[in-house]
């Protein structure tokens, strides 16, 4: 909700829809599409989209840290945030896409510290005030 109210106009934030990756399909948690990204699909082209976003579970764990972000990258998906819950609250690692082959750890913002990031647009993240 925090993206879907911070989003620019013409920018979409889905949850739960297809993004086709080199070699299948996957299904983030949430997906953040660029302005003009085709609409009525079931599977967005990762061309179209701007990050994905992994909400990890102890039955998760290893597809969102490994798996799903090594084909994200390799499909050219620019960032891509796992959230965790941690002790107090819930956790962001944001990655960035480096020389298009593989993330690279941009930060963490934590249940207590705010945070201004730029992707996928320039914004304020607060975990802080998220339903915890």
């Amino acid at each position: 909700m925090a993206l879907r109210l911070a989003a620019p106009e013409g920018w979409r934030v889905i949850r739960e829809v297809g993004v086709r990756v080199p070699g299948g399909n996957l299904i983030p948690d949430v997906t953040v599409l660029e302005p003009g990204a085709s609409r009525g699909r079931m599977w967005a082209e990762a061309a179209e989209v701007a990050l994905v976003v992994e909400v990890e579970s102890p039955g998760s764990r290893r597809h969102d840290r490994f798996t799903k972000p090594a084909l994200y990258a390799e499909a050219g998906i620019p960032a891509y945030w796992r959230v965790e819950r941690g002790d107090f609250g819930p956790v962001i690692y944001r990655y960035g896409l480096t020389k298009g082959v593989h993330y690279d750890l941009l930060g963490t913002v934590g249940p207590d510290v705010p945070v201004e990031v730029t992707e996928p647009w320039p914004m304020r993240l607060d975990p802080g005030d998220w339903p915890r």
